[in-house]
């Protein structure tokens, strides 16, 4: 195979990348396709013919000297110093029946919004690998109907770059014409580039604090994850609860996907099953791992959460209310009903004592006002 690979100065040669499932997973993540439908070619074999163009994408890439220097699926990985400089190519492949005019150009890497990884945009400001990675050709490509074009360029390391981890990569665009009243759609396919530049490793992870709303009957947590050291590490976390009958761990999603340098991705946990009365004390723990290298964990902030019955408790205590109400009227009543018995009780005493006395009631005061005061 024709080699484009040229070390220049004091820079070691390159070497396969420590990550090699790395790359394999990120692949998917890393082909952005603005058509439906369109999709990333597969990792071509080591051989010299053409990869197999995957459903929907009419060409394919690869690395000019994959299986010598780069990474597996086609990715490119080197190890080089501060002030070095490295050379290598990338093949694509028109596997149309039309002649293609492909855009190829050098992007820094970010993590995306919903997790893992993705290039930069065209057009944006690069401030890494996307700076560094000049084309030695014309950054438009035309590559005739089953045929091949290679695209050569090279890699500089600024003088001064600290060390660590720094990724970018190699972006090959197709732009499909606009149907009459339709629009541009592009189909991107890019490569990793992961430059590793010697160094001490600086393993750092650092948490925002962990915040919670009311989601679903249960209770949701987030937490920012921040890689403010100089190596690419990859993490999991979990939601670690005590309090009640017996301590329990919840996983934190997404899981396994990796930050670089400088990013930072935000976790999500979701705690159901809550008590009616209780107490629950809730502090999210991340394991942040280097492929291969050290790892770290580190705890956030404690949460700590009561729950209490309110709804049963205003509803037990406006019965309570209504009771108590329904008390003080029936006893009022009950007052009064007495008092009318008492008084009805004194009136049959006394008309029975007058009537053992034979003195009749008389119905008229007057009548027995006269009766009392006739002839004998």
């Amino acid at each position: 195979m024709n080699s484009c690979l040229r070390a220049q100065g004091d820079a070691p040669a390159t070497h396969r990348a420590r990550f090699p499932a790395l790359w394999s997973l990120l692949l998917t993540g890393l082909v952005l396709a603005l058509a439906p439908g369109a999709q990333a070619a597969p990792a071509p074999a080591p051989s010299p013919t053409p990869p197999e163009a995957a459903a929907g994408a009419p060409f394919g890439v690869r690395a000019g000297l994959y299986g010598l220097t780069t990474l597996t699926g086609g990715h490119f990985g080197y190890a080089l110093k501060a002030g070095a400089r490295i050379e290598d190519s990338a093949v694509i492949y028109n596997e149309s029946d039309k002649a293609r005019t492909f855009h190829v150009y050098g992007a820094d890497v970010t993590n995306a919004a919903g997790g893992g990884l993705a290039p930069a945009q065209e057009g944006q400001e690069m401030a890494a690998v996307g700076a560094w990675l000049k084309l030695e050709s014309e950054a438009t490509v035309t590559v005739q109907p089953k045929r091949s074009a290679t695209v050569r360029f090279s890699l500089a390391v600024p003088e001064g770059t600290p060390p660590g981890s720094y990724l970018g990569s190699l972006v090959t665009a197709l732009r499909t014409p606009a149907v009459s009243g339709g629009v541009n759609t592009e189909t991107r396919i890019a490569r990793l580039v992961e430059l590793t530049v010697p160094g001490t490793a600086d393993l750092q992870v650092t948490l925002t604090d962990l915040e919670h709303r009311p989601a679903g009957g249960g209770e949701e947590f987030t937490v920012t994850v921040r890689n403010t050291g100089n190596v690419l590490y990859t993490f999991a976390g979990t939601l670690n609860i005590t309090g009640g009958s017996s301590a329990r761990t919840v996983p934190l999603t997404p899981t396994g996907i990796y930050v670089i340098p400088g990013g930072s991705a935000t976790l999500t946990g979701r705690l159901a099953d809550l008590p009616a009365l209780g107490r629950r004390a809730v502090t999210a723990s991340v394991n942040a791992t280097v492929p291969g290298g050290a790892a770290k964990t580190v705890d956030s902030n404690t949460v700590r959460l009561s729950y209490f019955p309110w709804l049963i408790a205003t509803l037990a205590a406006g019965g309570l209310l209504a009771l108590g109400l329904l008390l003080v009227i029936t006893r009022k009543r009950r007052r009064a009903w007495l008092r009318r018995r008492a008084e009805e009780r004194t009136a049959l005493r006394a008309l029975r004592r007058e009537l053992r006395a034979g003195n009749p009631p008389a119905d008229d005061p007057h009548e027995a006002q006269a009766a009392g005061t006739g002839h004998p």
